[in-house]
């Protein structure tokens, strides 16, 4: 996982990500009503992983507006578009969510789509698991294994190189080892139009997660091309995106 790639790639689309992530203000908002549902009390101080420009933060400054706010994001430029996007005063930080950096405890971890871009997604987990107090929560979102998975028929059936990165199944996801603590894990299914494939791809870039896994060899133009046609050959251009939405408690 190359993380000054995927840090370079999310500050150039902060101009951008807000009117190009459909999906992920739809997930923020899931987000916010899965943590609405626990009724939480007692939530002083709330720590966010890679916060974006700010969809969950919003949200979420609405249900906690008197809560301590650390903020943090791997990209800088996020981190800015973040701090001008939200009303609610808050401590922002450049940090890569998957080693923090910070001491807790931390009554409420949050993150919303970011963790699919930790090289190690338990250990990551295992480690913000540790900034939770007694009675504390993290709620997150990441992709599930089932992501895109028309974009991966497509290629595969065209004998191409395939750059997604592989994300966890369901099972996979609710049998991490997190050292004692419990995790519970969802899924959901949000399909996202596309008018064609090449308005998909420049959706993902203008987000910045255009990112392949390691080792992935890029496509050339006639190859690129090759995938347009057969994408244009359809009905339609719809991405299923496997949200999966992950809840651990401390100890």
């Amino acid at each position: 996982m190359n993380k000054t790639f995927i840090q370079d790639a999310f500050g150039t689309a902060a101009k951008t990500y807000e009117q190009e992530a459909p999906v992920q203000k739809w997930t923020a908002h899931l987000l916010r009503q899965y943590v609405e549902s626990l009724d939480l009390t007692n939530v002083s101080n709330i720590l966010e992983i890679g916060c974006g420009t700010g969809f969950l933060t919003r949200e979420l400054m609405e249900v906690f507006p008197e809560a301590t706010w650390t903020v943090t994001d791997l990209s800088t430029d996020m981190l800015e578009t973040c701090r001008q996007n939200v009303a609610v005063e808050a401590t922002f930080q450049q940090m890569d969510g998957e080693f923090p950096t910070l001491e807790g405890p931390f009554d409420l971890i949050v993150s919303s789509l970011a963790m699919q871009w930790f090289a190690d997604l338990p250990a990551g987990l295992g480690r913000l698991s540790d900034l939770l107090s007694p009675k504390g929560h993290m709620v997150f979102t990441t992709l599930g294994s089932k992501s895109f998975q028309e974009w991966r028929r497509c290629l595969e059936a065209l004998s191409l190189p395939v750059g997604l990165h592989d994300y966890p199944t369901l099972q996979q996801a609710q049998s991490f080892d997190l050292t004692g603590r419990a995790i519970g894990v969802s899924s959901r299914i949000k399909k996202q139009d596309y008018q064609n494939g090449l308005v998909f791809l420049k959706a993902l870039k203008s987000i910045g997660a255009q990112s392949p896994k390691s080792g992935y060899r890029a496509m050339n133009t006639k190859e690129l091309r090759k995938v347009m046609t057969y994408l244009d050959q359809k009905k339609d251009c719809a991405m299923t995106y496997e949200i999966l939405l992950g809840h651990i408690e401390g100890k």
